[in-house]
């Protein structure tokens, strides 16, 4: 009860800047939960995160163990049942259900790679995007979603523009990238960022989640081959996730990967 009340009370509207996306994450999610254990399990292990994060400087530290092992009680027995669906989709899992938590895995990913107290490395941003990658197809299904859709707002809904970085610049050094790039892989992912860099109605999950789940084997092995375009794409990438720092399970994830980038340029 404790972990749903602070949901409900803090987590819900911590989660976007956008209030109607907000009143979804603390009302609509948590109305569906109460009928489905595995988005039960999501929203817990998010509100046990939340906890810790606002309250690292304040709590004590049994305090703070007893809600991180809490977390990572429901953020497992949540995947078991999240696993169990993708791999069974004939069980007819409602598709809103799986990409509602597969958006509670994503935000998870970001906290797990803020709270990270080693440097961060250039494997550490590949690992990021991989992980991202791997729900793509829950992703990039998004766009099934219904506008009518009791969850739509939390998918679709913009942050209000004072809350958003001013991501023009990036937008015009990726479209100077795009303008060399060399084939139609590079070409085709500059590209898919460039749109969302210069996207003013996405929402965060959009912002975040576009650029990696459409990403193709081809320019995943660039990557891993430290290819100049792919990696100067990867980093702009890094700028649109340090655009949305002021959400706290993204927080300085988008400054530390984009230093550890430049830093492996410097070394490499």
């Amino acid at each position: 009860m404790m972990l749903m009340h602070h949901f409900c009370t803090s987590t819900a509207t911590s989660i976007s800047a956008s209030p109607d996306a907000q009143e979804v994450w603390r009302q609509v999610v948590p109305a569906i939960a109460n009928n489905n254990l595995m988005l039960m399990h999501g929203i817990l292990t998010l509100a046990a995160n939340h906890f810790v994060h606002i309250h690292k400087t304040d709590s004590d530290s049994v305090t703070l163990h007893n809600y991180r092992t809490r977390g990572l009680y429901h953020q497992q027995l949540g995947l078991q049942i999240f696993r169990h669906y993708v791999q069974n989709p004939s069980e007819g899992q409602s598709h809103e259900i799986l990409l509602t938590f597969a958006a509670v895995l994503g935000m998870l990913t970001f906290a797990d790679a803020n709270n990270e107290p080693q440097p961060s490395t250039f494997d550490d941003a590949l690992a990021l995007v991989a992980v991202l990658r791997g729900k793509q197809a829950l992703w990039r299904s998004g766009s099934g979603v219904s506008p009518d859709s009791k969850v739509a707002a939390a998918f679709f809904d913009p942050p209000p523009p004072e809350s958003r970085g001013d991501l023009s610049s990036t937008a015009f050094a990726l479209g100077e990238l795009l303008a060399v790039a060399a084939d139609d892989v590079r070409r085709k992912s500059i590209a898919t960022l460039k749109a969302v860099a210069e996207s003013q109605t996405g929402s965060e999950f959009r912002m975040l989640g576009t650029w990696p789940a459409g990403l193709s084997d081809e320019f995943l092995r660039l990557l891993k081959l430290r290819d100049g375009v792919a990696v100067k794409t990867l980093e702009h990438y890094c700028t649109i996730v340090d655009s949305m720092c002021h959400l706290w399970w993204v927080g300085d994830v988008g400054k530390k990967l984009k230093a550890a980038i430049q830093a492996s340029a410097v070394t490499g």
